[in-house]
């Protein structure tokens, strides 16, 4: 198993002198949807394609759930998720309320064990690419 990528050439329209060169760039091979997944797993558990469709289902939703309830929510070897929030720059901190506060984002930190494992990633140059 390797990560494909390609080379593409940087670009600078700011500079008066240009770096010239390339850089690596991933290419993908598409996307696994939900019952490529739980096919997958199920090829390396007891769970059946069913179970494991279940059970991804009611892991998103306690995932919402948890998150909406002002947790973060740490999967011990995929990482942890978490919300950001935004609102409008104020003066005196009795103009804000909740109801002005909107989520940002929903940020995910891998775990080290994804990190490590992603490092020691082989990779391998697209055919035919640059």
């Amino acid at each position: 198993m390797s990560i494909q990528y390609r080379l593409t050439p940087m670009r600078d329209n700011i500079s008066e002198k240009p770096k010239q060169g390339f850089y690596a760039q991933v290419v993908t091979k598409g996307t696994i949807d939900t019952r490529e997944l739980c096919k997958a797993i199920s090829e390396k558990c007891s769970l059946n394609v069913a179970d494991m469709k279940a059970a991804i289902e009611a892991l998103a939703q306690t995932i919402e759930d948890k998150l909406q309830d002002g947790y973060n929510v740490s999967i011990d070897e995929l990482g942890t998720f978490s919300v950001s929030a935004e609102s409008r720059t104020v003066q005196d901190v009795e103009e804000i309320r909740g109801q002005s506060i909107k989520v940002k984002n929903i940020n995910f930190r891998p775990s080290v064990r994804l990190k490590t494992t992603m490092k020691t990633s082989k990779f391998e140059r697209v055919p035919g690419k640059k």
